[in-house]
């Protein structure tokens, strides 16, 4: 992902979650700008398709949603996946797998032992299917991210 996709980022953001799960620019640059390994876009034809934004991330509570992060903690055990979003028109076509495999594949070269997410919007069938299972969060971890949120976890 390069600054310049940022424009289009925000647009499938837009498309794909309610008001209160839209993130800034800012929040969204600083995981780009920390770990551009694993922040990576999908295109066909110059079209943004979807996006990922993961991260190394050091224990169980999640980085708070739409907050710049200031560096990436020391001794980072766990792949954060801060958010995958597909344009509605790219579901179905095999891109969020291919973006999750990806990111799997750079954590565990990495060494990483974790991969963890907040899921919402219900989007935790489509985590299971990639051996997510929910964790307990506090609810006050969770609260940014909305009532249905949910913690999920994986051993990498």
């Amino acid at each position: 992902m390069q600054e310049a996709d940022l424009e289009a980022v925000l647009a499938v953001q837009r498309h794909c979650y309610r008001p209160e799960l839209i993130e800034s620019r800012h929040a969204l640059d600083t995981r780009r700008r920390l770990a551009p390994d694993t922040c990576w876009v999908a295109e066909r034809a110059d079209t943004l398709l979807g996006y990922l934004f993961a991260h190394p991330w050091a224990g169980e509570k999640p980085p708070a949603l739409d907050t710049p992060l200031a560096g990436l903690p020391a001794g980072a055990d766990t792949l954060f996946i801060h958010d995958l979003a597909l344009h509605p028109d790219a579901r179905g076509h095999g891109v969020g797998p291919k973006l999750v495999d990806a990111a799997i594949a750079v954590a565990r070269a990495r060494g990483l032992v974790y991969s963890r997410l907040v899921a919402v919007q219900g989007a935790d069938a489509f985590w299971a299917r990639f051996g997510y299972r929910a964790y307990r969060l506090p609810t006050s971890k969770l609260a940014c991210y909305g009532a249905d949120a949910l913690g999920m976890q994986r051993a990498l």
